[in-house]
């Protein structure tokens, strides 16, 4: 079926416009030599390398995603403030893992004064609800309970399908400091070395994340 051309023109106005906007945001955030991000930590290392050397790369409908979760954390944000003082919004933190290795990220939410008590809040946006959080985002969110002294943290979940929000407690655990930090140092030593790491999800039978990743053709991972 062929598309109107006004229709295709409408579509064409949006997607270009979220590409202006990712970009003109991703130009407040440039990367220094040895600093990685958070949020990236628990992918693959080998997308993490192509990420770090070759720039990022995004499809039409990931910017549309990407730009789904901006707003659930914002609206997640506003509720919260009806309810409760919200004490910092992405607050910058950086941690210090070697002279030349750094971690730097913006912290979701901390939310203050809620009984006397001070809560760490990372929010997902997902299509499923999961049963227990994801590991990539417990790695994230260590990072943050590391930086900012606290014992535990929250993860937040809003289903964008169902309207389900899950919210899970997280203790802080020392094997995932370390395990964080030792992803971050083997991801710097493969990017100084210019050497491609092995293709970690591939290997770990993640082959779906392989078949999304914009990476895939210089991956080239092996059949899937």
């Amino acid at each position: 079926m062929n598309k109107d051309p006004e229709e295709e023109k409408l579509e064409s106005l949006l997607k270009e416009g979220l590409g202006s906007l990712w970009r003109k945001e991703k130009a407040e955030h440039q990367r220094e030599s040895g600093v990685y991000y958070p949020s990236y930590v628990g992918s693959c290392l080998k997308k993490q390398f192509y990420i770090y050397t070759l720039g990022e790369a995004v499809s039409p409908e990931e910017l549309v995603i990407f730009m789904t979760g901006k707003g659930v954390h914002e609206v997640v944000v506003k509720a919260l403030g009806e309810r409760a003082k919200v004490e910092a919004v992405e607050a910058k933190i950086t941690i210090e893992i070697t002279e030349k290795v750094k971690l730097s990220g913006r912290i979701d939410v901390i939310v203050a004064d809620v009984d006397g008590k001070r809560y760490l809040i990372e929010v997902k946006s997902a299509s499923k609800t999961p049963d227990k959080p994801y590991e990539t985002h417990e790695l994230q969110l260590h990072a943050y309970m590391h930086a900012l002294g606290f014992n535990e943290g929250y993860i937040l979940y809003w289903n964008k399908r169902s309207g389900d929000v899950r919210v899970f407690k997280v203790a802080k655990k020392e094997e995932m400091i370390k395990k964080l930090f030792e992803r971050v140092v083997m991801l710097d030593y493969f990017i100084s070395m210019n050497s491609p790491p092995p293709p970690e999800a591939y290997l770990e039978g993640r082959k779906w994340e392989c078949r999304k990743c914009p990476y895939l053709k210089v991956c080239n991972p092996g059949p899937l």
